[in-house]
């Protein structure tokens, strides 16, 4: 008999440190947007078609980062420091490498990328400076991002959210000033975004470094370093990027489709392109309390199952949609009702808040399929379906978004909040199709095959 309190209890163990450094660090990259908000659409667009590119390559470093992540668990678990720390230094070291690359072609040709997206001079110029600035906080973003794992791996979740808390805070006050000047420095604009963002990923990673190395304290005491450090051990890097890049391609399809969205959305003005990047950032606030759920549904049903208790798993599944079910009902109130103090949040400018108000109203509807959405499909991947996920995003995006959104724009040539309908039809059907697939593998759990 299992008690309601222990299964809540391990529920929100799991949840609560994660959701909290989430909320540092969007809670941190709201208050920018907020202050970027207060420039001019160029700036704000030119910031946006930055971000899409990094984004990209970010959700690249974190999905191998989670192969990384569970090969430290299990090194860990069998007690085994000396691998973890060697995981660690290997999944740093190539893609620190890459990483490299990545900032020498952003840095001397973006213009090749940044094209894609508008053909306006005065947005493409200040883009490929802003993106001069943001590829020197490449290496500290990647930093932070293997330091992370390794924590998480370690079952540290408390650490990662105390540096995103000090880096964050440390964006925001380099972001102040930097952008809007103070005393006698003179504002920057979006190019003192940058360099507070750089600044702050620089600091985090040092911070990393520091927590990981220290003597007595630090994650690695205790631990032989590897005898060659610029040695690639073949195998290891193998098996950390091939469990890491499926969970890599599942967020790099919502990226791929957000740079032709962007392209899509930029036909009809720079200024509906600066409302959108701004609605998302005011719909990511009520995002935050279900951040969580996946990586929750993922460890316990895994765990769950290793056990073979069937009905345990199902005993979490119940109790996490129960509790996402009524924070989505609250967040989708609020969003419905209250679009434009979500958007006098992001922006003073009234003409980017009237499209951004339509976007966050639309976005309402969508919160509960959204959020259950992230539960079914980290339980499908515990089941041992570790592509599926990925299809499913692969099906909303590219069978329903994009080419719906290529339709409405260029030809029929429909109001944009047809666009913003359309996205949110891609996220229903998505849970649709998760709730089809979740019934069909539950069986296979149920009748002993997955196991």
């Amino acid at each position: 008999m299992y008690k309601t309190k222990t299964i809540k209890r391990e529920i929100y163990h799991i949840i609560i440190p994660m959701i909290l450094e989430n909320i540092l660090q969007i809670s941190a990259n709201l208050v920018t947007t907020a202050m970027v908000g207060r420039l001019l659409a160029n700036d704000i667009a030119a910031q946006g078609i930055c971000v899409r590119i990094t984004d990209t390559l970010w959700v690249f470093y974190k999905g191998v980062a989670i192969g990384a992540t569970v090969l430290i668990a299990k090194a860990y678990g069998t007690g085994k420091k000396e691998d973890c720390r060697k995981i660690m230094e290997q999944t740093l070291l190539t893609e620190l490498i890459l990483v490299f690359v990545f900032q020498v072609v952003l840095f001397f040709r973006a213009d090749i990328f940044l094209g894609f997206f508008s053909k306006d001079a005065e947005i493409l110029m200040l883009a490929q400076n802003y993106m001069k600035i943001i590829v020197f906080g490449f290496s500290g973003c990647v930093i932070m991002t293997v330091a992370t794992a390794a924590f998480q791996g370690y079952g540290d979740t408390k650490t990662p959210m105390m540096v995103a808390a000090a880096m964050n805070l440390v964006n925001i006050i380099f972001g102040f000033g930097l952008i809007f000047g103070f005393g006698p420095l003179k504002g920057m604009g979006i190019f003192g975004a940058a360099t507070a963002l750089v600044l702050a990923q620089t600091f985090g990673a040092g911070m990393d470094l520091f927590l990981m190395y220290r003597k007595k304290k630090g994650l690695f005491f205790g631990t032989d370093p590897q005898k060659k450090w610029f040695y690639i051990d073949k195998s290891c890097i193998y098996e950390v990027y091939t469990t890491g890049i499926p969970a890599a391609l599942e967020s790099m399809f919502w990226q791929f489709s957000a740079i032709i969205l962007s392209k899509i959305i930029l036909s009809y003005g720079s200024s509906a392109f600066a409302a959108y990047q701004l609605g998302i950032q005011a719909e990511t606030i009520t995002e935050m309390p279900a951040i969580g759920f996946s990586t929750a549904s993922t460890t316990l049903a895994a765990r769950a199952i290793g056990k073979k208790d069937e009905n345990l798993r199902k005993i979490y599944f119940r109790e996490l949609i129960r509790v996402a079910f009524t924070i989505s009902v609250v967040t989708s109130i609020l969003l419905v009702l209250f679009p434009g103090v979500f958007m006098r949040m992001m922006t003073n400018k009234e003409e980017l808040q009237s499209i951004g108000i339509q976007y966050v109203f639309v976005m309402g509807f969508i919160q509960i399929p959204q959020n259950l959405s992230r539960i079914y499909n980290g339980t499908i991947r515990a089941m041992g379906h570790k592509n599926t996920p990925m299809i499913v995003a692969g099906f909303g995006i590219w069978v329903v978004r994009i080419p719906l959104c290529l339709i409405v724009a260029f030809l029929l040539k429909l109001p944009i909040t047809l666009i913003w309908i359309v996205i949110a039809l891609d996220q229903l059907s998505r849970f649709g199709l998760s709730v089809i697939l979740y019934r069909r593998f539950g069986k296979e759990v149920y009748d002993g095959s997955a196991l």
